[in-house]
């Protein structure tokens, strides 16, 4: 009788713990929500196969990027995929000033994938005229401060500007939707830069925003340097606190790290996108 009870008593709590997560086990389901290319396509295509063979199911979402950092901290998803570390400790502090010692406390990253470099594309411009004409050319690039950083570093090195101003935390100084000094580099949201590259000579598009609007590179315009590449890698970014204190969602995520470095998963992205999108895998744990 006392073993029936007790029977009778886990059967109780297997069910309430399934009812407490919408009528089923989560505990062998990922969720991550990620920008739709390359990363959503990198997750369905390579990593849920190799989950799978682990036992779990890889569920992936296309978000907006702007809300995926929050939507993993609130636990809506286990991780996210769609961010390099600057653009993550500038959420996690508000402040552009990247460190390679920072402690994360929300959203912490748990393996760097691929590097989607930066590169000048053109406008109604020609690529062929861009170094006779950089100087006085209009640009157009993101006005998100990491990537704006990025463009004016890519202009500087190449010879189009020869510096611009900060401010105290290393965010460049705007003004009239402008870079300060610099009239002719105009900042754009980053969803809208591709529908008004006809508008300005050049832009200075991040490699994800260019692939969606499925632009062509032009190697005879300026892209960013590999050297800075382990920095603007992209990454697999987790929440800080569950991945602390609970067992399975720690399992979730390193599961998650170990199948995104795989060797397949770095062969899949070079065949797909021919050498415009890097691999860099590396474990951050």
């Amino acid at each position: 009788m006392k073993k029936a009870f007790i029977l009778s008593s886990l059967a109780v709590l297997s069910l309430a713990s399934l009812a407490s997560c919408g009528g089923r086990d989560t505990s062998k389901v990922i969720a991550v929500c990620a920008s739709e290319s390359p990363h959503a396509l990198i997750l369905n295509n390579a990593v849920k196969p190799l989950l799978e063979e682990k036992g779990y199911r890889l569920e992936v979402t296309v978000l907006d990027w702007t809300l995926q950092n929050d939507a993993v901290l609130n636990g809506d998803y286990d991780a996210n995929y769609f961010q390099h570390r600057p653009y993550l400790q500038q959420y996690e502090t508000n402040k552009d000033n990247y460190s390679e010692t920072y402690t994360y406390t929300k959203v912490f990253p748990t393996a760097l994938v691929h590097y989607e470099p930066l590169r000048i594309y053109a406008g109604k411009a020609k690529a062929a005229d861009f170094e006779k004409n950089k100087k006085t050319a209009t640009y157009e690039i993101c006005s998100d401060s990491s990537n704006e950083i990025r463009a004016l570093e890519l202009l500087k090195v190449n010879g189009v500007i020869d510096s611009y101003e900060v401010d105290e935390s290393g965010t460049p100084l705007n003004e009239n939707g402008t870079v300060k000094g610099h009239e002719n580099i105009h900042l754009i949201d980053e969803a809208m830069l591709s529908a008004h590259l006809e508008d300005y000579d050049y832009g200075a598009l991040p490699c994800n925003t260019a692939l969606t609007a499925n632009l062509t590179a032009d190697d005879t315009l300026p892209v960013e340097d590999s050297s800075v590449a382990e920095l603007r890698a992209n990454v697999i970014a987790a929440n800080v606190e569950s991945y602390k204190k609970d067992e399975v969602y720690k399992a979730k995520i390193d599961a998650l790290t170990e199948a995104i470095l795989d060797e397949s998963v770095a062969s899949y992205i070079k065949s797909t996108w021919n050498g415009v999108i890097a691999t860099y895998p590396k474990s951050l744990l």
